[in-house]
């Protein structure tokens, strides 16, 4: 399969770069810094320069399926990053493909009065994307992680609609991701995850099918 990744060089993006080449996936890897480039061919993927604010779609070309890791992060540039270029990317894959999409979003995001105050505002736009895309004519999948370590991945996680609260290791999140791609059951599936005790496989396969919400 050829996957795209947006958002290659974040700490989420460059797992799924990185676990996807090791598993000989062909990745195209999104990146604006010649530093970030040079990471994603140690990784075994191919850098594609650009930005979200300007000329990025040529990553698309040839895609498969494109994952969505970007985020505004630190910048706080919120509704620039994880609102309207989101927005942008869902259209742009409507109109030219590929038709599957997995973003990865975050846990809250549905109820981000219950979540710290520091976190409602991105909740609050993501929230809105996140419906966006779900909205659209896409083969699409959102994956809703707790908080974000950097420990070595157990391949263990819980799913659900509304998971308990926790944390899930970036790694983890990754092959996540790839599982998903991998599986077409979990097309127009919602979740939230976070450490637990299900493998992968086991987890997704006992998320209930969208067709019976």
């Amino acid at each position: 399969m050829k996957i795209a990744v947006i958002g290659a060089a974040g700490g989420v993006g460059r797992r799924v770069v990185a676990q996807a080449a090791r598993a000989e996936h062909q990745v195209a890897a999104l990146v604006r810094r010649d530093e970030q480039a040079d990471m994603m061919s140690l990784y075994g993927a191919k850098p594609v320069m650009g930005d979200l604010a300007g000329d990025w779609q040529s990553v698309l070309d040839g895609a498969d399926a494109v994952v969505w890791a970007a985020g505004a992060g630190a910048s706080g540039d919120y509704a620039a990053i994880d609102g309207e270029a989101l927005k942008r990317v869902a259209d742009t894959l409507v109109e030219r493909g590929p038709k599957r999409l997995i973003v990865v979003s975050s846990m809250g995001v549905d109820r981000p009065e219950q979540m710290p105050p520091f976190l409602q505002q991105v909740l609050k736009v993501k929230a809105d994307s996140d419906s966006y895309v779900q909205g659209r004519a896409l083969d699409w999948t959102i994956v809703r992680p707790g908080g974000l370590t950097d420990e070595p991945g157990s391949g263990k996680v819980t799913l659900g609609t509304h998971a308990p609260g926790g944390s899930i290791s970036r790694d983890d999140v990754a092959a996540l991701v790839l599982a998903c791609l991998n599986d077409p059951s979990t097309v127009g599936q919602t979740f939230e995850a976070v450490a637990g005790d299900q493998g992968l496989t086991d987890a997704l396969g006992g998320l209930p099918d969208p067709s019976t919400r």
